[in-house]
């Protein structure tokens, strides 16, 4: 008998997740057949290297192909497989899938896998999606698949031992399997998702007729996961204590995702010390659409610090659209020169696997020491300092010199500032006061600039070891006489003389008269 008619019906090669369909008619035949045992290749294909790597997934086989009679009088059959244990998950997958059709599984003891395939009941169209289209035969793998342990043993296919680039290549036996991820709850990669539980078949059927070695090939159904993470849009930037700065993080939905009975879909950020998230300002976006927080995304703060932001509407959501998450966070903590950064990670949990980003904020200081005209240290001078340029002032703007005449700024990002000295030490002329200006790069001072008129602070760029001093005067006879301050000195110099000369002027006039 051939193929025509043991296969009537049947789709003639479409693809089972790139398998053959098997939507036939029953394969009767006369007296006892043979099980197909030669090997078939088996070729999983991806769209990234690395949903192959590592990955690791069990081939229960479901179906046998059975041969009866040789040669040029072959005909071949269908039946379910030797190595399956107890047919109940099977028909409890079979009823699964014939709900809301006018089918019933047959209760005879008959071959529930060889009256499936007649029945048409896991037969598909031949779309670019395969068996996904044929609501059946998903009822039925994602039924099957948890029973698994009814199915015998499975041969564990290692597609990351195989994989040659997006592809890798498994010999087995001929027949209808069914492949699960061999970790599904976590995944064997965590670049990588589990892969969707699939049915696959080797062979095709021209003209009728079956050839049951024909390699079958299948595009694997997981996918990569990824995301990034920017702060102010940069993966790591300096910032002032007190400023705000803005975290973005962004991935893209799933593809696949309604595949899944359940998709688990998170990220968890982990902001450290120095810093308060705005929880308020939070808000998360698929493509150009705003989500609904506690309709389409929950925000729970974690008792460890860390927040979890779930997208619960995953499975609605448009497979490929970017997904935005944006919040605001102040920054409260000034490391020192730089050395210490306040840090910002994500993992996203994509149903099994994790991608994971961080960002990194630093800020800077610099000091100064105050000294008076013989270069003895000072304590008690009054400063405050100002961004100038875009930079950002931070809240603590104020700072005193200490005992041995330090003035320390911490918490700055980089950039330049104007120091003013706003009060003197007690003793010292209250009407000259030293200003300048100081530059900030990569956490720490490179550049003093000096913005009094009286030479009190140098001018000079500077070396990790340099010392910058600003001086206070008694008297303007301690002045600086170098410079525009030396200028300055013998113009008032000069102003006081003139000014001498004019009173001595005039009392000379009134002894006169």
């Amino acid at each position: 008998m051939k193929m025509r008619k043991l296969f009537a019906g049947i789709a003639a090669a479409a693809t089972l997740l790139g398998g053959m369909a098997l939507g036939a008619a029953s394969a009767q035949a006369d007296g006892s057949g043979t099980v197909v045992t030669s090997k078939v290749n088996f070729t999983f294909t991806a769209q990234y290297a690395k949903q192959l790597v590592n990955r690791k997934l069990n081939a229960y086989k479901i179906a046998d192909y059975v041969q009866y009679g040789t040669g040029s009088g072959a005909t071949y059959g269908v039946q379910t497989a030797s190595t399956v244990t107890d047919n109940s998950g099977i028909k409890a997958a079979l009823e699964a899938a014939v709900v809301g059709t006018n089918k019933t599984v047959p209760t005879d003891g008959g071959d529930l896998m060889a009256w499936a395939l007649a029945e048409g009941v896991l037969s598909v169209d031949n779309s670019a999606d395969g068996a996904w289209n044929n609501s059946a035969s998903r009822k039925f793998v994602e039924s099957l698949k948890t029973t698994t342990d009814k199915l015998g043993t499975a041969e564990e296919v290692d597609l990351g031992a195989a994989a040659n680039g997006t592809s890798a290549t498994v010999p087995l036996p001929a027949g209808l399997y069914l492949f699960v991820d061999a970790d599904y709850s976590v995944g064997t990669n965590g670049a990588a998702t589990p892969s969707i539980a699939i049915l696959v078949g080797s062979g095709n059927v021209e003209n009728g007729v079956l050839n049951p070695l024909t390699k079958a090939t299948v595009v694997i159904k997981n996918q990569t996961t990824a995301v990034t993470k920017k702060v102010n849009g940069k993966d790591a930037i300096t910032a002032s204590v007190g400023q705000k700065v803005t975290y973005t993080i962004t991935s893209n939905v799933p593809q696949n995702t309604q595949y899944y009975s359940e998709y688990g879909y998170a990220y968890t950020d982990t902001p450290s010390a120095g810093q308060t998230v705005d929880f308020d300002s939070l808000k998360v976006t698929v493509g150009d659409k705003s989500l609904n927080k506690g309709t389409d995304y929950t925000v729970a703060q974690n008792k460890n610090g860390t927040f979890t932001v779930t997208i619960s509407s995953i499975q609605k959501q448009t497979a490929g659209a970017l997904i935005t998450v944006t919040y605001a966070a102040k920054v409260t903590e000034a490391g020192a020169s730089g050395s210490k950064a306040v840090t910002n990670a994500v993992v996203l949990s994509d149903n099994g696997a994790e991608a994971t980003d961080r960002t990194a904020i630093t800020n800077g200081q610099f000091s100064f020491t105050k000294t008076d005209a013989q270069g003895n240290a000072l304590a008690g001078a009054k400063f405050e300092i100002g961004g100038q340029n875009g930079a950002s002032t931070p809240s603590t703007a104020t700072a005193t010199s200490e005992s041995n005449g330090t003035v320390t700024f911490k918490g700055l990002a980089d950039g330049t500032y104007k120091v003013t000295e706003t009060e003197v030490p007690a003793g010292f002329q209250s009407n000259l006061k030293a200003a300048f200006t100081v530059t900030i790069t990569n956490g720490k001072a490179v550049k003093y600039t000096g913005a009094d008129i009286w030479g009190l602070a140098p001018s000079t760029e500077v070396s990790d070891n340099y010392t910058y001093k600003v001086k206070n005067v008694k008297n303007v006879t301690q002045l600086p006489l170098t410079g525009a301050a030396g200028t300055t000195l013998f113009t008032v110099v000069a102003l006081l003389v003139a000014g001498a000369g004019v009173a001595v002027a005039l009392k000379s006039r009134q002894r006169m008269r």
